[in-house]
């Protein structure tokens, strides 16, 4: 299952940084995780920038069903917040 996630974080904040909290929440589900946009500009306030992230989630077992793969995305959202102060883009 693919997710796509939009953040916003402070400009000081670096993708890697970023990529590494997603990937430490995500734990053994998340199989991809792709940066596809950096945004800076008009809805976005001075001294933050917009990351988009993709993120592929598979079980090797099983079937993932749509309740399992919201509560990652809950986890990554979560901890991004928590950590690196990020909020989702609206």
């Amino acid at each position: 299952m693919r997710r796509d996630l939009a953040i916003v974080v402070a400009e000081e904040v670096s993708v890697a940084e970023v990529l590494d909290c997603v990937r430490q929440a995500g734990g053994a589900l998340l199989r991809d995780l792709q940066l596809f946009d950096v945004y800076r500009g008009q809805g976005i306030d001075s001294g933050k920038k917009s990351l988009a992230l993709g993120l592929l989630f598979q079980a090797s077992s099983s079937t993932l069903v749509d309740s399992q793969v919201e509560a990652l995305v809950t986890g990554i959202t979560d901890r991004l917040g928590v950590e690196l102060r990020a909020s989702l883009r609206v």
